[in-house]
């Protein structure tokens, strides 16, 4: 993510399915970036072929975070893995 020719952000998916944990910089945080940088991320993942659903694993501290967006545990107690159907 680049604003006025600065990266800001960054954070990407695999062909599976799964987010690469992403970031934003630390004093643009809080102002909603995160969230874009997320939504643009599913959207994409939405149109790969036979992925129905969206799955990171994240540091305990973004479990809100993500919760807030939808995303429920799965997995092991304690790796901080969360799923989040998507549709097309």
């Amino acid at each position: 993510m680049e604003h006025e020719g600065a990266v800001i952000g960054c954070g990407g998916y695999s062909s599976d399915g799964e987010l690469v944990l992403g970031t934003i910089r630390l004093d643009l945080r809080r102002q909603g970036l995160g969230r874009f940088l997320l939504l643009a991320r599913l959207r994409e993942v939405a149109k790969l072929p036979a992925v129905s659903y969206a799955r990171l694993c994240a540091p305990a501290e973004f479990a809100g975070f993500y919760a807030k967006q939808g995303f429920k545990p799965a997995g092991a107690e304690g790796q901080m893995q969360l799923r989040l159907n998507v549709c097309p």
